[in-house]
């Protein structure tokens, strides 16, 4: 794992791929849970450059090397998705960073495409189902990474604190998006899903 400083400059569209939670009820890491003999989270890196987010990187966990993208080191470790946002959005620096967590197995590029295409250097774009912001799915501008650190230096953690920082639109998305997979359990519907809908 290289450390943050060293790691190449980031370019106009940042993706990030959050890994370093402790998967405590999946049971394991489930960033590099096998299916289809391929990492989950490597789904997640497939969606984010389809759709138009270069470089990639995994924020915080050992996830990176397996995924075959660089890591950066969480600023914050075990302070939660917060936390790991500010670390995404201080990496960057500028520009956009499309930054989603490990386990959206049914995410796609073209979702990445929306918020992308929806954010600016001064709104974050983020995901909404029936007009509730799911921000563990979002674009968000790199330049508010110090706004964002300094509610988890003020002991905030959740993800929805973000949004009274920054300035946000939503993008309406389907459930499938922000799907997550907390246990095995889940991950198996979502994939049966996932099959299903391809099914001729």
């Amino acid at each position: 794992m290289r450390d943050h400083d060293e790691l190449a400059a980031p370019g106009p569209h940042v993706g990030a791929v959050l890994c370093g939670g402790r998967s405590s009820r999946f049971g394991t890491d489930k960033a590099i849970v096998e299916i289809d003999g391929q990492p989950l989270a490597a789904r997640i890196v497939t969606a984010l450059r389809a759709g138009g987010a270069d470089p990639v990187v995994a924020v915080g966990g050992s996830a990176g090397d397996v995924l075959g993208v660089p890591t950066v080191p969480d600023r914050f470790p075990g302070e939660g998705p917060l936390a790991a946002l500010a670390t995404a959005l201080l990496y960057a620096r500028a520009g956009l960073v499309v930054v989603t967590s490990c386990d959206l197995p049914l995410l796609r590029g073209r979702h990445v495409a929306q918020l992308i295409a929806a954010a600016s250097e001064d709104l974050a774009a983020v995901a909404t189902i029936d007009g509730r912001p799911q921000p563990s799915l979002a674009c968000w501008p790199a330049r508010f990474g110090p706004a964002v650190s300094s509610l988890v230096t003020a002991d905030r953690r959740a993800w929805r604190d973000a949004l009274e920082v920054v300035p946000w639109t939503g993008v309406a998305m389907p459930p499938e998006a922000v799907a997550d997979a907390d246990t095995p359990e889940e991950l198996k519907v979502l994939l049966a899903r996932r099959h299903r809908d391809a099914a001729p």
